[in-house]
């Protein structure tokens, strides 16, 4: 006797409602008149396991399954419960039995796509999905899943058609707008990111995962109060959101609030202890604060709950290599097996070669160090190429001679350019690696002044500046044509946002290096500000600049592109040093090393400020430093990077003639 329909009904009704013990009971009793309905021990199995009894749950659909062995839905169900209880391996084999059963249900395959995905086991997964979308191309969720999988391989372009494919067949799918958005804010394209995150609030306005992407990417162009109000829109949508409080704590260190950035780290800890992202945002705002011993503490706790966590090992590794801490040989072991996973992404892979280069430099095994610098460098290549974005030398070449035909001396004889008076900027500028983070430092360590780091405003300002004009003339022409009213809006806006970073200083130093490409603008928008040029033997400034992972930059992962940068770099210094009238003050890094003392007593007097001896120890100092040099800059000035390039001297010779001005074509 089968039982009634309405009495099964009755049970899902309350399910649906949340009344799971209510639902549960109905479904006991009607299996007490009839102990083989598979219909109500299906639904008893979805009750239990929605309340997270997956024994008893397998139990259930185990019953059905011995009434209807070959029954696919019955096989897909016990592969979910195995699925939700954490059983990969089980669930996976209960899925192909599924699916030799019914070959035809894409459902299946989907479903087996993601516990192979969750298993790791990557490329598998692709297939499924890939076989589920054989059989139904129209279904938006197996291309969802496929877009994810490529996520984590690091196939942004391929993971990005794969939504985008779902976005079409379902043009009102939030969740989809939200993958889309995080895939093009990691590419860069902040702008498009920001659009699709907007467009995915229009549909659903409480999304609050939405809302702190939207909150994350507005920060990283600069537009911090609207930044912060979708950050605290997140969090009044989900008070317990930890992620929240992450990105808000994010947000506050890009401000340069790093003590508010570590209380909000902590209360997104308070939320959830377990919170790996968490643990490494805390241990990574400690390091910036130099406060060492802390930020270990969250750094190995970060790698208790997740062994593979990347930044966590690139933190650990930059305290090691500067002696502020031990990697154990377990943790050794543990970066070069995870160089081995088969599943590792291009980003990951380059990450971890950069850390074995920095442990091995350390041991002075320098060719096997070399070796881990070409890998990771060549992955970084192979990354800005496929995502169209290399470094083209022909053009910078290019920019640099613009630059130079435009900034004339006549152009700065006309005094109504407009600008402000304000002494109050210092802009320290060079190649990457060439002392700059040591000199702000030193500088931010007089009590009249302060460093607020590399701030990405002045070349914001510029790209401004071309749409103020109307936007046909791009910079640096655009500065031929600018309205004077226009320049002094601009600079004033830089003076509040430096004032805002560091209230009632006398100087503030912004330690961009590559404003040395704008200082043509600074001179007309700041004539009394201060420039100090940090330089550095060109050998030993390019290698390091090959050694460090440095993310965005085009040209920093070929010797050649470097050397050539180098090159142009070098052009335009002399080309400003000829004509610009502003103050300019050069310090040569050896020189600094040699001479500290005279050195900073010479930086500070070009600063305008009498000398303080808190100056010779800016390595006590409590200010954030978010750069490379980070954990360097902590301890006392010392001469072991000087004639670092001798160590790989057989390895540089295409960085030789591209400091010639030899452009190698690739």
């Amino acid at each position: 006797m089968t039982n009634a329909p309405n009495d099964l009904a009755a049970a899902e009704q309350h399910r649906t409602a949340g009344r799971l013990g209510e639902a549960q009971a109905i479904c006991e009793r009607l299996l007490e008149g009839d102990p083989r309905d598979t219909d109500t021990l299906s639904l008893l199995g979805t009750i239990q396991c929605e309340r997270g009894d997956f024994s008893q749950a397998t139990a259930s659909i185990g019953r059905a399954i011995r009434v209807r062995p070959k029954n696919a839905l019955l096989h897909r169900q016990l592969g979910d419960i195995h699925f939700l209880a954490g059983e990969m391996d089980r669930s996976i084999e209960c899925y192909h039995h599924a699916i030799g059963l019914d070959s035809e249900d894409s459902q299946i395959r989907n479903n087996l796509g993601v516990a192979l995905r969750q298993a790791g086991k990557l490329n598998d997964a692709i297939a499924a999905f890939e076989d589920a979308l054989q059989l139904r191309p129209d279904l938006p969720l197996p291309h969802k899943n496929l877009g994810e999988v490529y996520c984590i391989q690091g196939k942004m372009a391929l993971a990005l058609t794969q939504y985008e494919t779902a976005l079409r067949i379902d043009p009102r799918d939030a969740t989809t707008l939200n993958s889309i958005g995080i895939i093009l804010s990691m590419q860069g394209k902040q702008a498009e990111a920001i659009t699709r995150f907007e467009d995915a609030l229009t549909l659903e306005p409480n999304f609050a995962k939405v809302e702190n992407n939207l909150a994350g990417v507005l920060a990283t162009v600069g537009r911090f109060d609207e930044a912060i109000t979708h950050a605290r829109n997140a969090l009044r949508l989900r008070p317990q959101f930890a992620n929240g409080h992450i990105t808000m704590g994010n947000i506050l260190k890009l401000q340069g609030k790093n003590e508010q950035a570590v209380e909000e780290y902590k209360q997104a800890l308070e939320l959830d202890p377990c919170h790996t992202v968490a643990h490494q945002s805390l241990g990574s705002v400690l390091t910036d604060l130099g406060k060492f011993d802390l930020a270990i503490i969250h750094l190995e706790e970060t790698l208790q709950l997740d062994p593979n966590h990347f930044t966590a090992y690139q933190n650990l590794v930059a305290l090691a290599v500067q002696d502020k801490y031990q990697l154990s040989a377990e943790q050794h072991d543990r970066i070069k097996a995870l160089l081995g996973s088969k599943n590792l992404s291009p980003a990951h892979a380059s990450q971890l070669h950069f850390m074995m280069g920095s442990i091995l430099n350390k041991q002075q095994d320098y060719d096997a160090a070399m070796r881990a610098f070409q890998q990771a460098n060549a992955l970084q290549m192979g990354l800005l190429s496929a995502a169209g974005s290399a470094f083209d030398a022909n053009q910078f070449g290019k920019e640099i001679d613009e630059t130079i035909s435009v900034f004339q001396p006549a152009l700065f004889e006309n005094e109504e350019r407009g600008g402000l008076d304000s002494d109050v900027p210092v802009f320290v500028v060079g190649m990457p690696r060439s002392g700059t983070t040591l000199v702000e430092q030193i500088i931010a360590s007089h009590p009249q002044a302060a460093g607020v780091g590399e701030l990405p405003d002045i070349a914001t300002l510029v790209e401004e500046l071309s749409i103020l004009g109307g936007g046909e003339t791009a910079y640096p022409k655009c500065i031929l044509h600018a309205d004077s009213g226009h320049i002094s809006e601009l600079a004033q806006r830089y003076l509040e946002r430096l004032e805002e970073l560091a209230p009632g200083a006398s100087r503030i130093v912004d330690k961009l290096p590559g404003n040395f490409l704008y200082l043509g603008f600074i001179a007309i928008a700041f004539p009394n500000a201060r420039v100090i040029h940090c330089r550095r033997n060109a050998m030993d400034v390019c290698l390091s600049c090959y050694l460090s992972d440095f993310g965005a930059l085009q040209w920093a992962w070929r010797l050649e592109d470097i050397g050539f940068y180098h090159y142009q770099y070098q052009r335009l210094m002399n080309h400003w040093h000829q004509i610009l009238p502003l103050q300019m003050y050069d310090v040569d890094y050896e020189q600094l090393v040699a001479d500290h003392e005279a050195v900073s007593r010479d930086l500070i007097s070009f600063c305008g400020l009498d000398w303080n001896d808190q100056c010779l120890k800016f390595h006590n100092s409590d200010r954030a430093v978010q750069t490379l040099s980070r954990v360097q800059v902590r301890q006392p000035i010392y001469n072991t990077s000087i004639g670092r390039w001798k160590h790989y001297e057989k390895y540089l010779d295409p960085l030789v003639d591209a400091l010639k001005g030899t452009n190698n074509e690739k």
